[in-house]
């Protein structure tokens, strides 16, 4: 159920439940008071209305006893009432006949009730009458044995009225202490109706957060629950998994920050020292002869074009990294553009022990791409088959075909390949298949994070393929121009 729902029915539930328990308590105080008073307990008359209805029922007993005796020819004694009034006190029955008074049950009539019972005679009828502090209720009862006048007296009604009050203020405090003890019921049984849900689902939370700062990444919290608190624990659980992955990025990047001046320090220091030797070497008189002196030259200069090299790849690279590398795209074909390479390069390559191969090239693969990024693209993948080919003539495959929503660029070699476990970390900086780095002369290790770093640029995706002594594939795919 959902929490709005609880709430609401809580909120209806906060009014019903003491509403009910007071009405139900107002009943039961009622009953309490109004049940003694019919039976005529210590509680006594209670008004005026309550005597008319007690000396009415009397009066009827007093009646049926006298028809009684009155059927069975004999004279009626006041035993004859006392077995049925037994259980009303507070009040005087006396029995007049045609001879005068015959008997009177209870308390003698004080002069007050005898006053009154002189204005009632005036009257001569059935009735009630009262003049306040006392009542009388009579009735001319006519048997076969003769007519007899019944007189019932109350007196100090409203001094009997007194225990009634106390009792109607006492039940009024008794409500009230009832209702407050419902409001506090209802309260509890609404708190764990409502809150409960809450409170487990925020102690989740919290243990999750806990979790979290106590570094465990990994915490998934398993909510059953189908109210608002299932879409945040979701929430919850996909925050952790996005920090975790950004933890993970961020211990690689700073892995790959180590590589990086791990690899500069590195593929530097080979060719200074290199450097540093021919120049002493020169300098110290040891190449003594114009041709090895000329040698000790070159050398130098193509050591300092290898840190020139190198160097100028770094600034691309961190420029792209960066996101400060400036490309200009354009709609442009693919395939015609590797068959440009390939005319205008082959020749080139050959020269340096690898031939360019067309070996599948769809013309028409559009793609919204810069020519020169991917000129570069093409040059670094060779010139990286160069550097590790195993045969004095290596080979590069160039394939380009259209897919449905892409277009696949694929370049493979015959070189050594690589393993599977070193598949992802090819395109990582300064990354050789060398851990060793005992070939410097075959690369900074640069070229393939760079070609990486274009291809994500346009786009792109990026993959390596090989089996070890199969060569390697680079495998590129390009979103299709206005697919």
């Amino acid at each position: 159920m959902l929490i709005k729902k609880r709430l609401a029915i809580s909120n209806i539930l906060m009014i019903a439940i003491p509403t009910i328990v007071a009405l139900l308590i107002v009943f039961v105080s009622l009953a309490a008071i109004w049940i003694p008073s019919v039976q005529r307990n210590n509680i006594g008359v209670r008004d005026l209305e309550d005597f008319e209805r007690t000396g009415t029922f009397m009066l009827t007993q007093v009646e049926g006893k006298l028809q009684e005796t009155a059927a069975a020819g004999r004279e009626p004694k006041i035993s004859d009432v006392s077995a049925a009034l037994r259980q009303v006190t507070g009040y005087t029955v006396r029995v007049e006949g045609s001879t005068g008074e015959l008997w009177t049950w209870g308390d003698a009539p004080d002069a007050e009730s005898l006053k009154l019972q002189d204005a009632a005679d005036q009257l001569s009828g059935d009735g009630i009458i009262s003049n306040g502090d006392h009542a009388i209720a009579m009735r001319n009862v006519v048997t076969k044995s003769g007519e007899y006048r019944v007189y019932i007296y109350g007196s100090e009604i409203k001094t009997r009225t007194w225990p009634a009050k106390n009792t109607v203020k006492w039940s009024l405090i008794f409500l009230f202490v009832i209702f407050i003890i419902g409001i506090i019921v209802a309260n509890k049984f609404l708190t764990r109706f409502v809150f409960q849900r809450i409170r487990s689902a925020l102690d989740l939370l919290a243990s999750g957060v806990r979790q979290i700062r106590d570094g465990n990444l990994k915490i998934k919290l398993t909510y059953d629950g189908k109210d608002e608190f299932a879409p945040i624990c979701e929430d919850f659980n996909d925050m952790a998994r996005r920090l975790e992955e950004s933890v993970t990025l961020i211990q690689k990047q700073e892995q790959n920050r180590k590589e990086l001046l791990a690899g500069i320090s590195h593929d530097l220091r080979s060719p200074l020292t290199s450097i540093k030797a021919y120049a002493e070497g020169l300098q110290d008189g040891i190449a003594t002869t114009p041709e090895l002196q000329a040698k000790y030259v070159r050398m130098i200069q193509t050591k300092a074009d290898e840190m020139e090299h190198m160097i100028s790849n770094l600034f691309t690279f961190s420029k792209m990294d960066l996101e400060e590398y400036p490309s200009y795209p354009e709609k442009m074909d693919l395939g015609t553009h590797l068959d440009m390479f390939i005319r205008d390069e082959g020749e080139a390559y050959k020269n340096k022990g690898l031939i360019l191969h067309r070996e599948a090239i769809e013309f028409g693969s559009l793609i919204w791409a810069d020519p020169f990024q991917i000129r570069n693209i093409i040059a670094n993948i060779a010139d990286n088959s160069v550097k590790y080919k195993v045969h004095e003539t290596g080979n590069l495959y160039i394939s380009c075909q259209n897919q449905a929503d892409t277009v696949e660029l694929i370049l493979q070699d015959d070189g050594p390949g690589a393993n599977e476990a070193s598949l992802d970390r090819l395109f990582n900086v300064f990354y050789r298949s060398d851990a060793a780095r005992s070939n410097p002369h075959k690369g900074s290790g640069l070229g393939l994070a760079i070609v990486k770093k274009m291809v994500q640029q346009m786009g792109g995706t990026i993959e390596a393929k090989s089996a070890a002594g199969e060569g390697l594939s680079i495998i590129m795919k390009f979103p299709k121009y206005g697919g």
